[in-house]
């Protein structure tokens, strides 16, 4: 089963429509549009697709009709209350869809689940910034907890977290995707703003097997200077 998981940076206006579009052909394709039109290209569609910055706009003009064009249902159906929000894309029956705020948050975050048959997905957008540091462990923490009380389960967001941060956590048998791969120099880092980067998105799974696991997202959009995102997309196959 083939995971992608990717903050789309909805709140930065610049180029939104561009960029959210180009983001799309590289996650329903599997490659920039470039590399897609040759002849002997071979789509790399992904079976669920975890998105955190979704804001109202792309989620209208690219989101809905991407995917639904690509046979994917779309949870949550319509934009809520929030001014961004996680979006979640999956072909396989949905058995149940919950949509959790957590109960320590300053920015509205929560955590959003969704069951299949043999398995549970789960997104988020912890919170932000180093103010936001004691919320985002709680947050975290209680994801772990949660995944651990589950048969099959896999999370996958942008976390936020920092290293000593994830070491603080009692993680337990929650698997890290980007260790569990062998740790990887080139799929480290997920997000970059000019000198600055870290891996602030990670994928954890528990009871599932982790087959591979990269980042993608780097090259920038045609006749643009910037990349799809400040965040690099995730994309790892699962062994069910």
């Amino acid at each position: 089963m083939k995971l992608v998981s990717w903050n789309l940076n909805g709140l930065e206006d610049e180029h939104i429509d561009m960029r959210t579009e180009a983001a799309m052909f590289q996650i329903l394709l599997g490659a920039p549009i470039e590399a897609a039109i040759a002849p002997d290209f071979t789509p790399n569609t992904p079976d669920i697709v975890l998105l955190q910055e979704v804001v109202e706009r792309t989620y209208f003009a690219h989101l809905k009709p991407h995917f639904q064009a690509a046979g994917f249902t779309l949870f949550p159906n319509e934009p809520g209350i929030r001014s961004y929000f996680e979006v979640v894309a999956v072909r396989q029956k949905v058995l149940d869809y919950n949509q959790e705020p957590f109960s320590y948050t300053q920015q509205g975050r929560e955590l959003t689940t969704l069951k299949l048959d043999g398995l549970t997905v789960m997104t988020s957008h912890l919170e932000s910034m180093k103010p936001g540091k004691h919320e985002r462990i709680d947050q975290a923490q209680f994801v772990i907890d949660q995944m651990s009380n589950l048969g099959p389960c896999v999370f996958a967001g942008d976390t936020n977290l920092r290293k000593e941060e994830w070491e603080a956590l009692n993680h337990g048998n929650i698997i890290d995707a980007w260790s569990n791969a062998g740790k990887p120099k080139r799929h480290k880092i997920t997000w970059q703003e000019e000198q600055r980067s870290s891996r602030f998105d990670r994928v954890w799974a528990h009871q599932v097997g982790v087959k591979s696991f990269e980042t993608f997202g780097k090259e920038k959009v045609p006749t643009l200077d910037v990349r799809p995102s400040d965040h690099y997309g995730l994309r790892v196959e699962l062994d069910l």
